[in-house]
């Protein structure tokens, strides 16, 4: 695992923003837990929710409770993370 991965510790409420700066929601879990994530489990909407299992391989930075992602929101919505957080 990356080191910069491990030194990061991903919390439930966590916003995640796209390289493009749109939120994409927020976290509600890290797979396979949090000692060694390899995907969050992301959600947006409340009425209407979508979730979406985010690689941590595109996490390019992580600070004061924001995930910052390494992908725009076009390609992170076209790269079929969607499914079950």
């Amino acid at each position: 695992m990356d080191p910069t991965i491990a030194q990061w510790r991903f919390k439930v409420g966590d916003q995640v923003v796209s390289a493009d700066d749109h939120k994409l929601g927020k976290v509600c879990g890290v797979l396979p837990d949090a000692a060694h994530p390899t995907h969050l489990a992301v959600a947006k909407g409340r009425l209407v929710r979508h979730d979406y299992r985010i690689p941590v391989a595109t996490v390019c930075n992580y600070e004061a409770g924001t995930v910052h992602l390494s992908v725009t929101e076009r390609e992170a919505l076209a790269a079929g993370w969607e499914g079950t957080a």
